[in-house]
Order: C-alpha cells, then sequence, then structure tokens
C-alpha cells in the first residue's frame, strides 16, 4: 500500500473539487469557499494556482487513487 504525492494537474481538479462538497470536510477545514458547490469559481481558482511558480501544489495518492490534496503557499 503506497501513498505518494504528485504535482497537481488541472485533470485532478473535478475529483478534488468532490471533497469540497463533504459537509463534514468544510465544517473542519480552516478556509473555506463562499459557496463550496460553485464548482467553475472552484476550477477558476486552482487553476490560476497551478500556473503560479511561488504555489507547490502536490496530489496524494493511494494505491493510485486520489485521495487529497496538499499545498504551500
Amino acid at each position: 500500500m503506497e501513498v505518494y504525492l504528485k504535482d497537481t494537474k488541472e485533470s485532478d481538479l473535478d475529483t478534488l473539487f468532490q471533497f469540497q462538497l463533504d459537509e463534514d470536510a468544510n465544517y473542519l477545514a480552516a478556509f473555506t469557499a463562499k459557496d463550496p458547490t460553485d464548482k467553475e469559481a472552484y476550477i477558476e481558482k486552482w487553476v490560476k494556482l497551478l500556473f503560479d511558480k511561488t504555489i507547490r501544489l502536490k496530489t496524494i495518492l493511494y494505491q493510485d487513487k486520489i485521495v487529497g490534496s496538499i499545498a504551500k503557499f
């Protein structure tokens, strides 16, 4: 069972967006979106961050399945 990180790609964002829809996760999160169901706003925000060289975005995989993400701003 292997857990590893990979650079986040735009193609990961659909899956990562689904995690944002979890109500319990939103309750526990330090920072949340104004409207966590607004997929267009989510994708727009994160695509910009993907191209920001000062930010490191990683997708967390477990057994080759996306299970989360981590970022360094």
